[in-house]
């Protein structure tokens, strides 16, 4: 019987949101656990949130953990607005800026969060992409940690439950559709090939789609963006039982209205960034990051419109994923209250 061949992790080097440089040591550490992400997907970032917390376990028993960041987005190259997403997900340590997506390209990977675990040799122990198993990776540094004979010292290993990353089968897991915005990444919401860099008006259209993103107004179409003043309206269409996250930022500040095609808020739940002010719905945008508008639309097919009221808006992706909460009975647990 053949050896199982071992595989060798890739070097990884880089810079930090400084340009300082930094680099992966693996000979550090007993075990290395390297997550890549990506800001715009609110599963990446949930994945981010899982890996740090399991970080603050593991990191005594000689288990480095570390952080690349792919902007992707073009808000994402200002390293300052880099620096304040890894400031909002607690990581101030251990980070890789992947300015020109080098990193990911010398590592082979095809989609992100992705991780690897590897060990102080700088074999590879597990690797994992698009899906991350918490309770496979946690297994794998648990067997490693105690053939190295620090078993007694080993934290117990967390319950995993249906609000984990680690339930592959569960609905609340299970990456979602992300339509990107502009013209960068190919994907003409409109049907057609835009110009990039350049201002458009758009018709109201006609709504006989599901995930798609309809512009309505004067907007400016940017490279991965569109850019919106006071006045103009983005519609936003989802099938039933979706969550809906916007990924949007304003440099200075701006104010949406919203407006659903449910009259009844029975069976819908709004996302935690809605708002009610002076008896209207609205998401105000300041910081780059993911907007929860929709934690579940219910049992139909949904139509949002989000208008602008105040200030400029730049928006550069909406995700649709499965809904984010469980029902229980029927009711569901975290209705929006009006």
């Amino acid at each position: 019987m053949q050896p199982k061949e071992q595989i060798r992790a890739p070097r990884i080097g880089g810079v930090d949101t400084d340009g300082n440089s930094v680099s992966v040591d693996y000979s550090a550490n007993l075990m290395n656990v390297v997550l890549f992400f990506e800001p715009v997907s609110a599963y990446s970032l949930e994945t981010v949130e899982q890996i740090r917390l399991m970080a603050t376990k593991y990191e005594r028993l000689s288990v480095g953990f570390w952080y690349v960041l792919e902007p992707r987005l073009s808000c994402m190259f200002k390293s300052e607005i880099a620096q304040r997403t890894l400031d909002r997900l607690s990581i101030f340590s251990n980070v890789l800026f992947d300015v020109n997506n080098m990193i990911a390209l010398h590592a082979s990977l095809k989609s992100v969060p992705a991780v690897f675990v590897a060990d102080s040799n700088s074999f590879l122990s597990a690797q994992f992409e698009g899906t991350i198993s918490l309770s496979e990776l946690e297994r794998t540094l648990q067997a490693r940690i105690a053939l190295s004979g620090y078993r007694d010292e080993l934290p117990p290993m967390a319950r995993f439950d249906i609000g984990s990353l680690a339930d592959r089968s569960s609905r609340h897991l299970e990456p979602g559709i992300i339509r990107q915005l502009g013209y960068a990444t190919g994907d003409y919401f409109l049907g057609n090939v835009m110009s990039p860099e350049t201002s458009q008006e758009f018709l109201l259209p006609d709504f006989c789609l599901i995930n798609t993103i309809y512009p309505f107004g004067s907007w400016f179409v940017g490279r991965d963006f569109l850019g919106g003043n006071s006045g103009s309206t983005v519609y936003i269409s989802c099938s039933s039982d979706e969550s809906v996250t916007l990924f949007a930022g304003a440099e200075k500040g701006a104010v949406l209205r919203l407006h659903t095609s449910i009259e009844s808020p029975r069976d819908l739940l709004l996302g935690k960034d809605v708002k009610t002010v002076n008896g209207s719905l609205q998401v105000e945008i300041e910081e780059f990051r993911p907007y929860e508008i929709i934690s579940a639309s219910g049992s139909s097919d949904l139509l949002v419109s989000l208008q602008v009221m105040s200030g400029t808006v730049q928006m550069y992706s909406v995700e649709f994923c499965p809904q984010r909460f469980v029902h229980v009975q029927g009711v569901p647990a975290h209705p929006y209250k009006y």
